[in-house]
């Protein structure tokens, strides 16, 4: 069930009321950690101790179902600080929430596909002209994906877009012939190739988009802003670490998604070639201006977002911040 901004508000004063500082922080909310690829830093910074290096206690890191569920978290903790989809931290905004974000967690949305049955006459874009195509659920990252990369391909208006209650929803919509064409993600997408036919990778039509980032609430950052600075190195260590040990990369992976090693070992690799991927923090205005039109593509922004009021860069280091 969605929150009105009143109810956002009311969480929001009592946890700032209860807030007792960073140090018994045990806790950090990240959304789908443990289950989309982008979130591998914060699994990384877990296994090599870079949480308590940087003097920051972080026992546990909680995997919200999204946006809305990551950030109820993230206000319920002792440490509200954590990584949520840039369109659930813009909500909170417009909510009224004193939410701010300050650092990039991915430019680079990954091995997401639309599939159709191998059987039929779908075998590109142009094919889907009144067809159906689903996405997870209303104003999902899903659904944005879908509509910029229809309007992408001049195809906006032209295909009818269904909502499906999540990924293995629209496989069983698919297979079952009640839409034509459904989002499809790893592992599957590459250990089942034969199983759907892709007909295209989104990133192929959306090569950068931030659609993953680090919030926190002005109050904390104005109180700790040492503990933002130390949380955002965290993820940069972790970040380097992935590009830097491969191997040991795809251990962790397999490890904290509970997932074969060997297996994985046949699909991730091309996730390192992925520019932006895992992002080091700092912010691209190409990537931001995509999501800005993909936000406006499925009704969650009247106009451009403005990015200047919704960021703050004082956090990054030196090197990683940008005008705007």
């Amino acid at each position: 069930m969605r929150r009105g901004p009143r109810a956002f508000s009311i969480v929001f004063a009592i946890v700032a009321a209860c807030y007792s500082g960073a140090s018994s922080a045990a806790e950090m909310a990240v959304s789908q950690y443990g289950r989309v690829t982008a979130t591998l830093p914060w699994a990384v910074a877990m296994e090599k101790g870079y949480f308590a290096a940087a003097g920051v206690k972080i026992d546990n890191i909680i995997s919200g179902q999204g946006g809305g569920t990551t950030l109820r978290n993230m206000l319920a903790s002792d440490l509200p600080y954590g990584e949520v989809a840039t369109s659930a931290a813009l909500a909170a905004i417009r909510s009224g929430l004193d939410i701010v974000i300050v650092n990039t967690a991915s430019d680079h949305i990954g091995e997401i596909a639309l599939v159709a049955n191998p059987k039929g006459s779908i075998h590109k874009i142009q094919d889907l002209q009144g067809r159906k195509a689903g996405f997870t659920g209303p104003k999902s990252t899903s659904e944005l994906l879908l509509r910029l990369a229809l309007k992408e391909a001049g195809m906006g208006g032209r295909v009818e877009p269904v909502a499906t209650g999540g990924f293995g929803g629209g496989l069983t919509l698919l297979d079952t012939g009640g839409i034509d064409a459904a989002p499809l993600i790893d592992p599957i997408l590459t250990l089942k190739p034969d199983k759907y036919r892709v007909i295209f990778h989104f990133a192929d039509l959306i090569p950068r988009m931030t659609w993953l980032v680090g919030v926190t609430t002005r109050r904390f950052a104005s109180e700790h802003p040492d503990t933002v600075r130390k949380l955002i190195e965290v993820h940069r260590r972790g970040v380097d670490y992935i590009y830097a040990h491969h191997d040991e990369a795809i251990e962790i992976y397999a490890k904290v998604w509970q997932q074969d090693a060997k297996e994985v070992a046949t699909y991730f690799p091309k996730y390192f070639g992925y520019k932006g991927e895992w992002s080091p923090g700092g912010f691209d205005q190409e990537a931001l201006a995509k999501m800005s039109d993909g936000l406006q593509l499925i009704g969650d922004s009247p106009g451009p977002v403005d990015w200047k009021a919704a960021i703050d860069q004082q956090f990054l280091p030196k090197d990683l911040q940008k005008p705007f």
